[in-house]
């Protein structure tokens, strides 16, 4: 998520250290959530994953100097933004256990295409013609990677194009609304509100994971919170027009993982797309992102 950074001036490299190291994590997280899927409801396995993720946003907060970190000024921001991530999350983790892991990435990469045309038409703010070109390139690249008529574009990947919105969403709202509030805030709050919400969603009769799927359900947990905080810290010193570009890393470990621990050959028309997808969020970037450059 996009947060207010820091001028430029000082070194990048710890900065791109952590969010390179956040993105890694996070697709350590999805991996394991991927391991589990299929054998418990999507509801189950979040409950128990945002569960795990307060461990490192318990380790934040007191580092922040205790549960006065957690004061809000906003709450009506943080609990938006918390049920947006809950929603985004459902979506996701229902993605991630029925399409190829390389797949799931692509199509989080729309996120910054559907930030930028919903800061026109929610937002109201201006959005030039060479992105609204951009926007289109990249939703093109959505419609070769789904093949409409193929049978590809079922469920999993609506979810994971509705777990996209529910990011842009909540970045609009953060960019707007949240700039005064610290990330420990928001990564505790959005913890407590997916536990809440997902255990009201939990189905009669639940399974209590065994052994192993528990150590996986909390590698994903404990990974979702780490990465989470490797990614605001990020971003709170180092200007996102430097880190951005380096969420498309995720692409290279879902490819890995995916071939290597599931068996998932990457596909051609995937990859197309995917170029064409994050060519656009490239583009975009440098549009949205060229005065930063040029104090840089």
């Amino acid at each position: 998520m996009t947060l207010p950074s820091k001028p430029p001036g000082q070194a990048a490299g710890p900065g791109i250290a952590l969010v390179v190291a956040g993105y890694l994590v996070s697709s350590i997280s999805d991996t394991a959530v991927k391991w589990v899927s299929g054998s418990y409801p999507v509801p189950e396995m979040l409950f128990f994953a945002a569960l795990f993720s307060l461990i490192p946003m318990a380790v934040a907060t007191m580092a922040c100097g205790g549960l006065a970190a957690l004061v809000t000024r906003r709450p009506g921001v943080q609990f938006g933004r918390a049920g947006l991530g809950l929603t985004g999350y459902l979506c996701g983790f229902y993605a991630i256990g029925h399409m190829p892991l390389a797949d799931f990435y692509a199509l989080v990469f729309t996120s910054p295409l559907f930030i930028t045309a919903l800061s026109a038409l929610v937002a109201r703010e201006a959005v030039d013609r060479p992105r609204w070109l951009a926007v289109a390139a990249g939703f093109a690249g959505i419609l070769v990677m789904l093949r409409p008529g193929s049978g590809l574009a079922g469920f999993g990947a609506l979810a994971g194009l509705g777990g996209s919105v529910c990011y842009a969403l909540s970045v609009l709202l953060v960019r707007r609304f949240g700039g005064s509030e610290r990330p420990v805030t928001f990564g505790t709050y959005g913890a407590l509100v997916m536990a809440g919400g997902a255990g009201l969603l939990l189905p009669s009769g639940v399974t209590v994971p065994d052994g192993h799927d528990l150590v996986l359900l909390a590698v994903g947990g404990i990974g979702m919170g780490t990465a989470l905080l490797c990614i605001f810290a990020a971003f709170r010193r180092t200007p996102a027009a430097v880190l951005a570009p380096f969420q498309y890393t995720q692409m290279i470990w879902g490819v890995l993982a995916g071939l290597l621990l599931f068996g998932e050959q990457p596909d051609i028309a995937v990859a197309v797309g995917a170029v064409l997808v994050v060519g656009s969020g490239l583009y975009i970037l440098h549009r949205e992102t060229r005065p930063v450059l040029a104090r840089s």
